[in-house]
């Protein structure tokens, strides 16, 4: 009867395959279809709020502090970090003894096949169990090692947070404030073509122009007014990407310092080599790679740890009432010794498998290492070329603006046309793009290769002696 019974079964299963309806009401009914429930216990994000104003920064010193405090990604990976840190603590508490208490009650009835009825029995036990660890072969150091590794990762990761929240607002406040100079150099424009313009107009009025000259002032005017328009509307764009990059509203009016077009892009400390050593010593991502082939190593020791013998003291005692009877007592101590003689050779791939994750992690120290060096290097011959290009186009442009007043002069009296005019105003505003394009890439240069040293922030200058102690907003 075994197998029409298992018969039955296996047809009961099938018609009966999901009783409650899981599917019917978790899963779509057809494939593609999309998955329209809405749990309402599902938590909400923390959006940050729609300010018209937003806290006043004097540099970017302080507004990149505020961001650190603020940015989704630093509390993310300071979470994570106070999660190791409990997990050093479990780790911890295996040197410690373990005391649990156990009580239970129960009321049992039976009755015999010769059709007596035993009386009902009352139960209450109540037992007290205490057992330590006397003697294992380094499993609690090995899984202690591993915390104290997962510790060590996880806050060379929080750094690398830090220093992502750093980089970004750090480009973000340079791209504003370059957009914002890219601003205030189209307005100039606008004004010189709105002067060309009018100038233009008198000149035609006294015979001495052309209407060719008008237009050519007006186009000029328009593309101008063009050109400024699209420069505000990315002003507002870059203002809100720098708000979101601080953990605020994309609404939020940040105000920044405007960008000198005076000041030296920063210097570069000669030494790259020493440079590059920095880097090996601070850079959190390379830190982070060693941290792991910690933890890989600890694993190896553990798992060699798990098949060797373990001893144990154990102590128990507690007592017994039953149906009103005195009750009775119980109590044992002794010792217990496990030693695991064949696990199915899962030791031994445990092990084959945490040695190759070590020679895996130690492989990935070296290729982080090499990458850190070649960004340095380059980030390094970026910031040199950024450097000295925004110096030629300080001089660049302190040429254009000269002719462009010595054209106009010219136009005055005749001795220039209007495209003369259009064609230095043109070279003005170019070489005015150029400047400010060349001062804020080799800040943006700086930010990157502050990031590749270490640095939570920009440097004051990246001189190989100073630490991170010593970031200041240049």
């Amino acid at each position: 009867m075994a197998c029409p019974a298992a018969a039955y079964g296996a047809i009961f299963q099938k018609l009966y395959h999901d009783p409650w309806g899981i599917e019917r009401g978790e899963v779509p009914n057809r494939i593609g279809h999309p998955w329209t429930r809405l749990p309402r216990d599902l938590p909400q994000a923390r959006v940050p709020k729609a300010t018209a104003t937003a806290p006043k920064f004097k540099n970017l010193w302080s507004l990149t502090q505020y961001a650190l405090a603020h940015n989704p990604q630093s509390r993310e990976a300071y979470a994570n970090l106070q999660a190791a840190a409990a997990g050093l603590g479990v780790a911890d508490a295996a040197y410690l003894p373990t005391l649990s208490l156990q009580s239970t009650a129960a009321r049992s009835e039976a009755n015999t096949t010769a059709g007596f009825s035993i009386p009902v029995q009352n139960n209450d036990s109540t037992n007290l169990t205490f057992s330590y660890i006397l003697l294992e072969f380094g499993e609690r150091r090995a899984a202690r090692a591993q915390a104290l590794a997962q510790i060590y990762l996880n806050g060379f990761d929080y750094n690398a947070a830090l220093q992502s929240v750093a980089l970004t607002v750090t480009k973000a406040y340079y791209t504003l404030i370059g957009e914002e100079a890219l601003v205030r150099a189209y307005e100039r424009t606008v004004a010189e073509d709105r002067a060309s313009l009018d100038a233009a107009k008198i000149k035609r009025h006294a015979g001495m122009a052309t209407v060719a000259d008008v237009l050519q002032a007006q186009s000029a005017l328009a593309q101008a007014r063009a050109n400024l328009l699209s420069a505000q509307a990315q002003v507002q764009s870059d203002r809100g990407a720098l708000a979101v990059s601080c953990g605020l509203a994309p609404t939020a009016k940040i105000v920044v310092p405007p960008l000198h077009t005076h000041a030296q892009p920063p210097t570069l400390a000669p030494g790259l080599h020493r440079l590059m050593a920095q880097a090996l010593r601070n850079n959190p991502s390379i830190r982070a790679a060693a941290a792991n082939v910690l933890e890989s190593q600890a694993s190896v020791r553990a798992d060699e740890a798990a098949g060797m013998p373990t001893l144990s003291f154990q102590a128990s005692g507690g007592k017994r009432f039953q149906n009103g009877l005195l009750p009775s007592e119980n109590w044992s101590i002794g010792v217990s010794l496990k030693v695991p003689l064949f696990t199915g050779f899962q030791d031994s791939y445990r092990i084959s498998e945490a040695r190759a994750q070590e020679r895996s992690s130690q492989a990935s120290l070296d290729n982080e290492a090499a990458t850190i060096r070649s960004t340095v290097y380059q980030d390094a011959q970026q910031l040199a070329g950024a450097r000295t290009a925004a110096q030629a186009a300080r001089l660049a442009v302190a040429s254009a603006r000269a002719s462009l007043a010595a054209v106009q002069a010219q136009y005055k009296v005749g001795l220039a046309t209007m495209i003369d005019v259009l064609t230095a105003q043109a070279t003005l505003t170019t070489a005015e793009q150029t400047e400010i394009q060349d001062l804020t890439t080799s800040y943006t240069d700086l930010a990157n290769l502050a990031d590749a040293l270490g640095y939570i922030a920009l440097p004051q200058a990246l001189d190989t002696g100073a630490g991170p102690e010593k970031e200041m907003q240049p």
